[in-house]
């Protein structure tokens, strides 16, 4: 079910602030930057070897990321795994009486409590022109 380790998203006070330390530090690039409205912050995505690392700025304290910030300060908020079969593992987890969000083909995510505090998700592997 689980390959190799595709993305590791960290949670920043300061985006841009991490992105001159993360460029500074190791010479990655910024392939990406966004926001999500929906989700409550802005990212920025940088390649690494076989993935990337994704920064993430909270814009909202009410969410998700938000939430994380308050309570843990800044650090590793999820590790992605690389899944050949996302709706077949999410449906085998589902089984298993795992709570696992898996709406979308693409990518599902594993709720913290289920792996003892690490947020999980299933992905494909992304390519960076």
């Amino acid at each position: 079910m689980l390959g190799d380790v595709v993305e590791l998203t960290v949670v920043v006070r300061d985006l841009d602030a991490a992105i001159e330390r993360f460029t500074g530090l190791f010479g990655l690039k910024v392939h990406h930057r966004a926001e999500s409205k929906e989700f409550g912050f802005k990212n920025a995505i940088l390649p690494t070897g076989i993935g990337h690392i994704e920064l993430l700025q909270p814009t909202d304290p009410d969410k998700a990321v938000g939430r994380f910030l308050a309570k843990h300060g800044e650090g590793v908020y999820l590790v992605g795994f690389e899944c050949q079969d996302i709706p077949g593992s999410v449906e085998r987890l589902k089984k298993s009486g795992v709570r696992v969000d898996g709406r979308r083909a693409d990518v599902a995510w594993i709720h913290p409590q289920e792996t003892h505090g690490l947020f999980v998700e299933l992905r494909k592997r992304e390519k960076y022109a």
